[in-house]
């Protein structure tokens, strides 16, 4: 059973696209600025509206709101909150699972673990350099342990040793949690670190 399918998904710039992701697969979406593969992922995550259906494990995602789709989303932008701590950041994430308080605090801690951040977590986004933003960022992704995540090139703005630094730590984490994952991309050679598959999109259709 595939763990996404799109069915004839569509909008101003996009489609039809019709694909599957097989669970535990990692997909890359390659191809020129503009060709649509940032509206895709925000049309996976629920982020914008669209023709078509998205299933999750083949159920009807298309009218689930975004927070309770159960999938971890990042982009060039941390979205982290400016004026919180880290670890407060990640523990708001976790209201909308109806955790308890201590159960919030031990899985920010071990999520701020596991993304090497940890030893940051008293701080707030701007006191960080640009990689360990992109880990705080990657830990909120984390900290709800989903089953998919998509990824809107966060890691473009990083040095290159930074960069692919972060490419082998994330490949290694989708591995240990047994996450499926999609991700936007102009660098072919983060294609090939990180993705079982390649797909390429050109003026909003699958080529």
């Amino acid at each position: 059973m595939p763990a996404l399918r799109l069915e004839g998904v569509a909008n101003a710039i996009l489609g039809p696209l019709s694909f599957s992701v097989a669970e535990g697969e990692s997909v890359a979406l390659l191809g020129p600025s503009g060709s649509g593969k940032s509206t895709l992922l925000k049309i996976i995550a629920g982020l914008l509206p669209h023709q078509g259906r998205v299933y999750f494990d083949e159920r009807d995602m298309s009218r689930v709101p975004a927070h309770r789709r159960g999938l971890g989303y990042m982009s060039q932008d941390p979205l982290l909150f400016p004026h919180l701590r880290i670890d407060t950041s990640l523990r708001l994430v976790l209201l909308f699972d109806r955790a308890s308080a201590g159960q919030r605090g031990a899985r920010t801690a071990e999520t701020l673990h596991l993304c090497a951040i940890d030893h940051r977590a008293d701080r707030r986004p701007a006191t960080l350099s640009g990689g360990e933003r992109q880990r705080a960022a990657l830990a909120r992704a984390l900290v709800r342990r989903p089953r998919l995540l998509l990824l809107d090139e966060p890691f473009a703005a990083l040095d290159p040793p930074t960069r692919r630094r972060l490419w082998d730590e994330v490949d290694a984490l989708r591995r240990r949690l047994g996450m499926t994952l999609v991700l936007v991309t102009h660098s072919p050679e983060e294609a090939a670190r990180l993705a079982d598959r390649t797909m390429h999109l050109v003026n909003g259709h699958l080529v």
